[in-house]
């Protein structure tokens, strides 16, 4: 019997593995940051999937079908599978670069069920395609607070269910909703409660099953702090598959602040490790204040805006296994401009890209609280500021109060977009969002300040919190004092693409080009034998008209390198990626 087993063992170790396949995936286009779902066999088998040569963070996995977040350096291309037997998709992924539009997308959201001054908006949070909302209101029903989640359906959106609450909360006070993130997918909310157990505080978890949302476990409380009002959960943040999970608690240690880092298996959460406190802080510099984490959940940026008498600064740690270690020395940006009494506040709001090299952290005090936003990029292990702070144009001083731009901040998967909020800006507080694009390493402001309609109020304070899709085409902003500090929460949204803009006629015949991604020069092959061309940006704007000739190249002009809309004669526009 022995021998047969022994000999059984040796066939199965001689079977092939079991072979995947993808037999289909969707979108077939889309930004850095776009989630991409793959149909096919044996993708629970699956360890890594590359985009163009990338590879995606998974955040789920069946036999029949995988989900995963196109990542930074991702390229046109198609898709390939590690793990098993590989296999690659027959037809190839198109990189885009459609950007954030100004058009505000539908009236402002309040949800239902609130009492009394919930202040909802007070933060925001969206899911990596922006079609789930989370809003916090930590002030509803006499500071219990609660968090409100939102679903959009093509253009519209309306509340998903009541108003989350959850259990456990200890005392009168607990201010649920302070801060809200949400898992790529949408379907795994954190919910910050700052000044539960009288400003201990606390976390608690929900997740999604089809429409319905339910409390996942207790809530959460990390151990190892010292003193009585931690305000745990005063910044929180979620990796993309939502099985990391990072706690800020300023007040721990009498102000030196902390954050704790919970992991999920299945559905469990457990403390990874003891609190993190950066190294070089001076005097009481509130770490955790604010707190992101790059999308596989392996690099933490936390921001502690009191230290050195209050300028501010970020630290970075890194994770290695189950490990978490200081990134270098704590990141201050240059060039910033003391508030007499009040310094800069640098860290009193931070974002990172989905890939953890881009950093983006706020200093609302800035010069006299105007405001202003640094970016640092990291090369290997090593952190730089990338050019001048960033301030944005047309701002209104509030008399006294200044702008408080970097009062939020968020960007997207890729890094290049950049959106920051000044809720004092106007001489009314009614707020603004400013959003800042990245060329090569060049940022510029992108439009004008947006500001949502519809207010019920002056001081609406719009900026306050600031979220963005992943792939950066669907900015929220929550104004928490709307409507007598009821709040609301403002969408703005990229266009459509040039196919749903446009009434597009049949063609008169089938013509295509060649290269796509192209650099210089692009070919056209059938079709007419001299036909017309159009070239749409992501917002639908045309950038280029003009005639082809079967066959013959053509030469692009300068344009910037993204993604843009081809039509060729009356066909319907496809995707075209300018290196």
């Amino acid at each position: 019997m022995t021998r047969f087993y022994a000999v059984l063992c040796l066939l199965l170790a001689w079977l092939p593995a079991a072979a995947q396949t993808i037999s289909s995936f969707a979108p077939a286009s889309g930004n850095v940051g776009t989630l991409l779902t793959l149909r096919g066999t044996n993708l629970n088998l699956v360890t890594a999937v590359a985009v163009g040569g990338t590879a995606g963070v998974i955040l789920d996995k069946t036999p029949t079908a995988l989900r995963l977040l196109v990542m930074p350096s991702a390229t046109s291309g198609p898709l390939t599978t590690t793990g098993g037997t590989p296999a690659t998709s027959a037809t190839a992924f198109t990189l885009t670069r459609t950007t954030l539009g100004t058009a505000q997308q539908g009236p402002k959201l309040v949800g239902t069920g609130a009492v009394g001054s919930s202040w909802q908006g007070s933060s925001v949070a969206l899911s990596a395609d922006g079609t789930t909302l989370a809003v916090g209101g930590h002030l509803d029903n006499n500071s219990i607070g609660a968090t409100w989640v939102f679903t959009r359906s093509g253009t519209s959106w309306s509340q998903q269910g009541p108003k989350l609450v959850g259990t456990g909360a200890v005392g009168p006070t607990v201010y649920q909703g302070r801060s809200v993130a949400l898992s790529a997918d949408g379907n795994t909310l954190a919910v910050g409660g700052a000044f539960d157990n009288y400003s201990s505080g606390a976390t608690w978890v929900f997740t999604r099953s089809g429409t319905a949302w339910s409390q996942q476990g207790n809530k959460l409380v990390g151990t190892g702090g010292i003193g009585p009002s931690l305000f745990q959960g005063y910044s929180i943040a979620l990796s993309a598959d939502a099985t990391t999970l990072a706690v800020g608690g300023y007040g721990d240690s009498n102000g030196m602040g902390a954050t704790w880092v919970f992991t999920r298996s299945g559905t469990s959460w457990s403390q990874q490790g003891n609190k993190l406190v950066g190294t070089g802080g001076i005097a009481r510099p509130w770490q955790g204040r604010s707190v992101a984490l790059s999308a596989d959940g392996t690099t933490l940026a936390m921001g502690g805006q009191y230290d050195n008498n209050d300028v501010g600064a970020t630290w970075v740690f890194t994770r290695s296994g189950t490990a978490w270690s200081q990134q270098g020395n704590k990141l201050v940006g240059t060039g910033a401009v003391a508030t007499p009494s009040y310094g800069v506040s640098q860290g009193y709001s931070v974002a990172l890209s989905a890939n953890g090299t881009t950093l983006a952290a706020g200093g609302y005090y800035d010069t006299n609280f105007r405001g202003a936003t640094w970016v640092f990029t990291r090369s290997g292990t090593a952190w730089s500021q990338q050019g001048n702070k960033l301030v944005g144009t047309g701002a209104i001083a509030s008399p006294s109060f200044g702008v408080r731009q970097g009062a939020s901040v968020a960007l997207s998967a890729d890094g290049t977009t950049l959106a920051t909020g000044g809720p004092e800006d106007n001489t009314n507080f009614s707020g603004a969002t400013w959003v800042f694009t990245r060329n090569g390493t060049a940022w510029s402001q992108q439009g004008n300040k947006l500001v949502g309609t519809g207010a019920a109020a002056s001081n609406v304070n719009q900026g306050v919190s600031v979220a963005l899709s992943a792939d950066g085409t669907v900015l929220a902003v929550g104004g928490p004092h709307d409507n007598g500090s009821n709040g609301a929460t403002w969408v703005f949204s990229a266009a459509s693409s040039p196919l749903a803009l446009r009434n597009v006629a049949a063609p008169r015949a089938s013509a295509d080009f060649f290269p796509n991604p192209v650099a210089g020069q692009l070919t056209v092959t059938g079709g007419a034998s001299a036909g017309t061309l159009r070239l749409f940006d992501g917002l639908g704007r045309t950038v280029l008209t003009g005639t082809y000739r079967d066959g013959q190249p053509l030469n692009l002009p300068a344009l910037a390198p993204g993604g843009y809309w081809l039509q060729l004669d009356q066909q319907p526009p496809r995707p075209l990626l300018k290196r």
